[in-house]
C-alpha cells in the first residue's frame, strides 16, 4: 500500500510539471495509469514510457500515449519518450516494454489530398479489405470500397476518387503489393426523374435514408442504400440480387451477389439506358 502511494505521487507530480512542456493536453482521468508500465494507458494520457501506453506510442515532448498514425501531429514529436519501460516502482519489478507495432502499421505520412481518420490505424497495410473511406491504405487490397486513391494513400469511394485533392485509385506504397483499381462504373444516363424504389428480394435490407439518392445517376448514394444501377452508387458498385449500394470488396457478402445490378426498367433492346 506504502510503495502504491509513492507510485502515485509520483505520477501526479510528473503530471503537473510535464503538462508544460508540450505537445496536447493530458486527459486527467489517465492519472491512475500513469507509470505503472501495465499497458493500461489510454490514447490522450500521460505516460512516462511505452510501456505505459495500451497503443505501444508514448510520444514526446511531454510524454502522452498515442496512436502510431497521429505520432507526430498536435505538437507530438513522435514515439520513444521515456525509453523502452517505466521506472519500477520501490520493491516492484521493472515492466518490459510492450514489442513495436509490426512494419505494415508503420503508415507513411499524407503528402496531399484530405487527412487520414486516425480510427483507422489498425487497418492499415493488412490487405484484408476492411479500410473504410476516409482511412490510410498502402494498396487497394486495404479498402472495403476496392480504392485507394493519390497522393498520399486514403480510400475512397470510386466516385469520389479525383475529389478534395485525391489524383484517383490506383495508388501503391513503396512497401505494399500492387493491386488493381477497381473498373469504372459503366455509363449510364441519368433519369429525368428520381425512380420510385423497389421491393427487396434477397441480401440485407436498404437503408431508408437512401430513397432521394436511387435511380438519379448521379453517384451519391452511399452504401446500404438501393440503387438502380452503379451510376446512383458513390462506390460504383450496385450488388444484386436487389440492388444496393456495396463495398467492392464486400460486394458478395451478407446474401449479396456481386456488383453489376442494373433494374429492369434500365433495359431496353439489349443496352442500358
Amino acid at each position: 500500500m506504502k510503495s502504491f502511494a509513492v507510485v502515485s505521487l509520483l505520477a501526479l507530480a510528473s503530471y503537473v510539471s510535464a503538462q508544460a512542456n508540450g505537445g496536447p493536453p493530458f486527459d486527467p482521468a489517465g492519472v491512475p495509469n500513469v507509470g505503472n508500465g501495465q499497458g493500461k494507458q489510454f490514447i490522450g494520457g500521460q505516460c512516462l514510457s511505452a510501456a505505459d501506453c495500451g497503443s505501444g506510442c508514448c510520444a514526446g515532448p511531454s510524454g502522452i500515449c498515442s496512436g502510431v498514425g497521429a505520432q507526430t501531429q498536435a505538437g507530438k514529436t513522435g514515439c520513444g519518450f521515456g525509453g523502452g519501460a517505466a521506472p519500477a516502482a520501490p520493491g516492484a519489478p521493472a515492466a518490459a516494454a510492450p514489442p513495436p507495432p509490426p512494419p505494415a502499421a508503420a503508415a507513411p505520412p499524407n503528402v496531399g489530398g484530405p487527412p487520414f481518420d486516425p480510427a483507422g490505424v489498425p487497418n492499415v497495410g493488412n490487405g484484408a479489405g476492411r479500410q473504410f473511406i476516409g482511412g490510410q491504405c498502402l494498396s487497394a487490397a486495404d479498402c472495403g470500397s476496392g480504392c485507394c486513391a493519390g497522393p498520399s494513400g486514403i480510400c475512397s469511394g470510386v466516385g469520389a476518387q479525383t475529389q478534395a485533392g485525391k489524383t484517383g485509385c490506383g495508388f501503391v506504397s513503396g512497401g505494399a503489393p500492387a493491386a488493381a483499381a477497381p473498373p469504372p462504373p459503366p455509363p449510364a444516363a441519368a433519369p429525368a426523374a428520381p425512380k420510385a424504389a423497389g421491393p427487396n428480394v434477397g441480401g440485407p435490407p436498404f437503408d431508408p435514408a437512401g430513397v432521394p439518392n436511387v435511380g438519379n445517376g448521379a453517384g451519391k448514394q452511399f452504401i446500404g442504400g438501393q440503387c438502380l444501377s452503379a451510376a446512383d452508387c458513390g462506390s460504383g458498385c450496385c450488388a444484386g440480387p436487389s440492388g444496393i449500394c456495396s463495398g467492392v470488396g464486400a460486394q458478395t457478402q451478407a446474401g449479396k451477389t456481386g456488383c453489376g445490378f442494373v433494374a429492369k426498367r434500365f433495359v431496353r433492346r439489349g443496352r442500358v439506358l
